[in-house]
């Protein structure tokens, strides 16, 4: 069975903690502490990944199940958590941009839309994903504007460049006595 990544967590015990969750619900995992290959003198603990490693089918499984453990967390969450104060548009961006976000952010957006009345499905949630995937997949469009500006500056920079060269190189200094 050939792993690849599910998610990579900037600390130790978040990747852990989802591995060990994983592992419970009978989905094998791979956990892979990735540090920096940077000298001594630059590296940091800030540069350390942690991967969490499973096989591609069970991708969904184990989104479900992250899900699920989230929930059990939402109840625990106090009553000023900055995303009950979100319009249900913005909770519905964090919905379709799950890759921005944390889970727990992502599954409070669909239980708060969900109190609110929306009810958010299986399908809707699988279209949005697909939807945002095809979107990350386009290429960035440069502006050819920009382009266009660089190449005009540099030859006019250049230009000018040669001209104060120029200036300076033929400029005498008029040291004439008083």
């Amino acid at each position: 069975m050939e792993f690849v990544t599910y998610r990579k967590y900037p600390n130790q015990q978040s990747a852990a903690y989802v591995a060990n969750l994983l592992k419970k619900n009978d989905i094998a995992n791979e956990f892979i502490e990735n540090k920096s290959t940077l000298d001594s003198s630059f590296s940091s603990v800030l540069l350390n990944e942690f991967e969490v490693k499973i096989a591609q089918e069970d991708f969904i499984k184990a989104d479900e199940i992250i899900l699920l453990d989230t929930e059990e967390y939402l109840k625990k969450l106090p009553q000023d958590y900055y995303l009950f104060s979100f319009s249900n548009e913005e909770l519905k961006e964090i919905i379709e941009k799950k890759d921005e976000w944390n889970d727990l952010d992502y599954a409070l957006a669909i239980n708060l839309l969900k109190n609110r009345g929306i009810e958010i499905t299986k399908e809707e949630i699988l279209e949005a994903k697909n939807k945002r995937v095809e979107e990350l997949r386009k290429p960035d469009r440069s502006s050819s504007k920009w382009i266009d500006m660089g190449y005009v500056f540099a030859i006019f920079g250049g230009f000018f460049g040669f001209v104060i060269g120029y200036l300076l190189l033929t400029q005498k200094k008029n040291t004439s006595e008083r």
